[in-house]
């Protein structure tokens, strides 16, 4: 007990207490940076469940990078003015970090869930699905000239969207407003968009006729015929807009034949009785 009478502790419960180690609490006394409350007769230390605060607050600062020495400045000289002044710039610090940080997280999440997604998915696959809304940003319409590669304008996309702020982090999508023009030209979207979470625009919530492809960029093999069959047979008379976004890209796989897309149709119904189930054609599952 103190002469305040506040309970005094060892250092090796003070430790426990803070979680810093009884080497550090001694380091930091032997620099002058955190001295214990007080010293018995036989030279231990004792410190107050009161530095707690103290001491986690050097600990925070610590794990800020900052150097020790100014933060035996910043604690020497701390005043409600002086303090004020370091807590408003680390806490724009953090600010901005924790803003990064959420970028990350939101892009490891996106591209785990997609993966998840493409494990053992059999990609002669039709079914009628509801989906929940998911941002992202519509690029300008695209330019297709005749016989062109899907890459020339998939790269003018990237110019375009990089000298408007659009965030590339995210996995690249293609848009048509209608099925029919999907059918016509499946690999050449009527736009491209950005799977950003903080995106401008909205793919809305709703009854989705959901599809695969396998194959590079582009490659969509008998994907229109298969939807297009599997709606005449179930009874769908219309849908859109489309979307299609990579499940699996050079993200994930190194053979651009593995890359497997989704293509998203908004319809307007489901089949009555559930899908039916769709001839197997040899095709890979991955």
């Amino acid at each position: 007990m103190d002469d305040d009478g506040s309970l005094l502790i060892s250092v090796k419960e003070f430790s426990e207490f803070t979680g810093v180690k009884q080497s550090v609490l001694r380091y930091y006394d032997a620099i002058g940076l955190f001295k214990p409350e007080a010293r018995g007769e036989n030279n231990y230390r004792y410190y107050s469940l009161s530095q707690i605060q103290t001491i986690k607050l050097i600990d925070t600062l610590r794990n800020l990078k900052i150097p020790l020495k100014k933060i035996k400045d910043i604690m020497h000289a701390r005043d409600p003015e002086s303090m004020n002044e370091v807590f408003t710039h680390y806490e724009l610090h953090l600010t901005n970090e924790l803003k990064m940080l959420q970028e990350s997280f939101s892009l490891v999440h996106m591209l785990r869930t997609l993966i998840q997604g493409s494990i053992s998915q059999d990609v002669d696959e039709i079914s009628v699905r509801f989906v929940e809304d998911a941002r992202l940003t519509l690029g300008p319409l695209t330019d297709f000239r005749s016989n062109e590669s899907y890459y020339r304008v998939y790269s003018e996309y990237y110019r375009s969207a990089r000298s408007s702020g659009v965030n590339l982090s995210y996995p690249i999508g293609g848009y048509f407003d209608t099925v029919e023009e999907f059918q016509a030209s499946p690999s050449r979207p009527k736009r491209y968009f950005s799977l950003d979470p903080n995106g401008l625009d909205v793919m809305p919530a709703g009854t989705y006729l959901t599809a695969f492809a396998q194959g590079g960029y582009g490659e969509m093999g008998d994907l229109p015929e298969r939807i297009g069959a599997y709606m005449e047979e179930n009874g769908i008379a219309r849908g859109g807009p489309v979307y299609q976004i990579y499940m699996l890209n050079e993200v994930s796989v190194q053979d651009p034949q593995a890359y497997l897309q989704r293509t998203m149709i908004k319809v307007d119904r489901g089949p009555a009785k559930g899908p039916p189930s769709v001839p197997q054609t040899g095709r890979k599952r991955i």
